[in-house]
């Protein structure tokens, strides 16, 4: 009996002391950059992260409900289907991943609030983004969305190539689009219409290969714009051309009707002095 209170004494011990580490190791409700390592990895967490794999959504504070965290992360997913081209004859990646050309991946990590000693929410919830690309080793194909709840900051950090692809004049209009829908409490349909508006950028400007046999490569709809600018342009600087030139023979046949009249004047006095009688 004696052997058998003890181990069932171990076990107990043992169980306590678990449940003790556990507890240390809580995930912590309020975050700051200081904190940023403490934060589950979605690329390898998914039982921390409390979604599913694959994993493109970490939410250890249950920000969302279930159901809608587990839709989200298979929207997050379904962008990657879209490619951020090279060069499709070299096997030069943008990114880090193995080539045929990599697609963007997107990441998004809820908090439920930043500490209260925070002093701008806004730039430590910009930190904080940028420590997770840190720390997660995310590429420049990599779109990161850090979002504190209750505070109404979020933070929407697109890497190097995907602004180069796209130009940093399209992704910030992306992040005033999502700002209002955010800044409402609407996390779900902000992550939504992130990865909508990213979606339609991406394809707006995606080159594609023809499918042709020895044909090269159609320019995209972004190269079509800049054509077409170019010719409203060019046809804009006609129009001025030919304005000024019928301004100026205007203003060449008024001058010439200026010159007359006063040539005419001129003969009329000359007329009447010569007509004048002598005193």
């Amino acid at each position: 009996m004696g052997a058998a209170h003890l181990l069932c004494f171990c076990t107990h011990l043992f169980l306590f002391v678990q449940q003790s580490s556990g507890q240390t190791q809580k995930t912590p409700a309020e975050w700051d950059s200081r904190q940023a390592d403490q934060f589950p990895n979605p690329l390898l967490n998914n039982t921390k992260c409390q979604v599913s794999s694959p994993m493109r959504i970490c939410d250890p504070n249950s920000v969302l409900p279930s159901q809608t965290r587990e839709e989200s992360n298979n929207l997050l997913k379904s962008i990657e289907g879209l490619v951020i081209l090279g060069d499709p004859s070299d096997k030069k990646c943008l990114c880090s991943r193995d080539c045929p050309q990599p697609t963007i991946i997107m990441i998004v990590a809820l908090m439920k609030c930043l500490n209260k000693d925070v002093h701008d929410q806004w730039v430590e919830t910009k930190e904080i983004a940028e420590k997770f690309r840190e720390l997660w080793k995310l590429d420049d194909c990599s779109v990161i969305l850090a979002s504190a709840n209750d505070n109404k900051k979020y933070y929407l950090n697109p890497g190097k190539a995907v602004v180069g692809f796209l130009t940093s004049n399209v992704t910030d209009g992306i992040n005033n689009e999502v700002n209002k829908t955010f800044m409402d409490g609407k996390l779900a349909s902000g992550i939504e219409l992130t990865v909508t508006y990213y979606s339609q950028a991406l394809n707006d400007t995606v080159m594609v290969e023809t499918t042709s046999q020895g044909g090269d490569p159609s320019p995209a709809t972004g190269a079509t714009y800049a054509i077409v600018i170019i010719l409203v342009v060019v046809l804009g600087i006609l129009i001025v051309a030919i304005l000024i030139f019928i301004y100026r023979k205007h203003r060449q046949a008024q001058v010439q009707k200026d010159l007359k009249k006063k040539e005419s004047s001129a003969n009329k006095e000359t007329e009447l002095q010569v007509l004048k009688p002598e005193a």
